[in-house]
């Protein structure tokens, strides 16, 4: 079983098959910065990190992904359902996404409010 290391609101999981994920809360505005692999192994802590971003009171919340290498369809899942979940006019915005990003939510959440794809 893996075991995320934390060391200063930073957080790594290596997963059995080679893929690990890096996730820290961003310093210049309330949002997360992801580096790695979302996928099978590395989903549960991209979950927590998106759940404790939800629950911020901030009107936009930011999603860093640029040196995000991969994301399953699940990972691209918990985005829609974190957006799904903000109240009000809150706004999830995902900077500089993997390409399969936009496409997943254009395919399966097509007119989903409160989520924005910046590039």
């Amino acid at each position: 079983m893996d075991v995320p290391l934390e060391t200063e609101g930073h957080c790594a999981v290596p997963s059995h098959g080679g893929a690990w994920l890096e996730v820290r809360p961003l310093l210049e505005r309330p949002g997360v910065y992801a580096k790695g692999e979302v996928g099978v192994g590395t989903r549960p802590m991209w979950q927590e990190a998106l759940c404790r971003l939800s629950l911020r009171s901030e009107s936009c919340l930011y999603v860093e992904m640029s040196r995000l290498t991969f994301i399953d369809v699940a990972g691209v899942t918990d985005l829609a359902m974190t957006a799904r979940s903000l109240s009000g006019d809150r706004l999830l915005v995902l900077e500089q996404p993997p390409p399969q990003v936009p496409r997943i939510l254009d395919l399966f959440w097509s007119g989903l409010g409160g989520i924005e794809v910046a590039a």
